[in-house]
């Protein structure tokens, strides 16, 4: 089996600023606005990005645990887990996607201009959360199919069954939230779009920002169940989401 894990791609972008809504010059404002941004998707704070864009709090606030809640379905899928009718499990893969997303590293630079347009360079260390945790998966998955051989499950039901198997894997991604690494940095150019009163980042460079906050893999790895009901995964180029 193979699987990549290329991005987790999120809601946010077409939000429009007004030009004269906040104090400060220009700059400031965007540089301001990129990073409550992000910010606003990945820490759930919220405060500066309503200042900002002039958001609501309750939209602001569903931005974020949408965009946590993807990343834990999306781990779930990474992993074949089927837990989202746990009521245990699922809670806890969610907070295992906002510890990861709470561990983001960026830099916002100083916007410039070419040709009358703006562009702000954002550097991203991507988190890397699955390639640090591999090895442990592979050893974990290697000792519960032997437990399967073994016939150690034989009376669990199919819903224990996955529990038992989706614990240990949320046990592993929650121990490596607490000593993850980063990849080399990678930095991504985004331009403001400036309307007659308003001005936003497109989707496409949100999207090319997101691509960067979780260090893909690209390893042949094994991380599933002895379940052959588990759904197949092969290899796919498309985007978390």
């Amino acid at each position: 089996m193979k699987r990549k894990l290329i991005s987790v791609v999120l809601i946010l972008c077409l939000v429009m600023t007004s030009l004269t809504g906040c104090g400060g010059n220009k700059e400031d404002r965007f540089r301001s606005y990129i990073e409550s941004v992000i910010t606003a998707n990945y820490l759930g704070t919220s405060d500066e990005y309503i200042k900002t864009t002039g958001a609501n709090r309750a939209d602001a606030e569903a931005i974020y645990l949408q965009n946590a809640t993807r990343l834990a379905n999306n781990l779930n899928k990474y992993y074949g887990l089927e837990i989202s009718s746990d009521t245990e499990l699922a809670p806890r893969m969610t907070e295992v996607a906002k510890e990861i997303y709470s561990k983001i590293r960026y830099e916002v630079s100083a916007p410039r201009m070419d040709n009358s347009i703006y562009y702000v360079d954002v550097t991203i260390y991507p988190i890397n959360i699955l390639n640090d945790t591999h090895d442990y998966v592979t050893e974990y998955v290697g000792m519960f199919n032997q437990k399967v051989m073994n016939g150690e499950y034989n009376n669990y039901s199919k819903e224990d069954y996955r529990h038992e198997f989706a614990a240990g894997i949320i046990d592993i991604l929650e121990e490596g939230t607490k000593k993850l690494t980063y990849r080399d940095p990678q930095t991504v150019t985004v331009r403001i779009i400036e309307g007659k009163d308003t001005y936003y980042i497109s989707d496409d460079d949100f999207r090319a920002i997101d691509a960067l906050v979780i260090a893909t893999v690209s390893d042949d790895i094994t991380p599933e169940e002895g379940d052959t009901t588990t759904p197949s995964t092969e290899s796919t180029e498309e985007s978390w989401g």
